[in-house]
């Protein structure tokens, strides 16, 4: 199994907004198609989260890989954010869940909707760059 798993924190510019932005989370893990079952299982035991397929047309040499993604608040917040905290992480990616859940902290709290919790967001997320790939 060769895959990449990633905690991401998005940050766009929504004039409909009050502040401007919009600030959301995401988690996801992409594995080549025939490791399918695996995002299957983990989809099934977080209760939540989606298995897209995708395809690389214009690299001829990738097989075709599925994406398991969790972009729901209250699912982060209530089944991914407690699953890590229950079966901890280790090195980079701990670093990435810690802050990870921080800005969780964030837009629980509302703060996302005023320029300092968006402020918040944009440094927590520079801090994640740093334990990257």
């Amino acid at each position: 199994m060769v895959g990449e798993g990633c905690f991401y924190l998005d940050i766009s510019r929504e004039p409909t907004y009050r502040c401007g932005y919009q600030c959301r989370l995401g988690f996801e893990i992409e594995l080549r198609e025939d490791d399918r079952e695996i995002l299957d299982e983990i989809q099934r035991q977080l209760g939540c989260g989606h298995v897209y397929h995708l395809r690389y047309h214009r690299y001829e040499k990738w097989k075709p890989h599925v994406k398991y993604r969790v972009s729901n608040f209250a699912d982060i917040r209530g089944k991914v954010i407690p699953f890590f905290q229950q079966n901890p992480l280790f090195g980079k990616k701990l670093k990435q869940f810690e802050l990870f859940c921080q800005a969780a902290e964030v837009i629980e709290q509302g703060a996302h909707k005023a320029d300092h919790g968006v402020q918040r967001f944009q440094e927590i997320q520079r801090a994640m760059r740093q334990y990257g790939k």
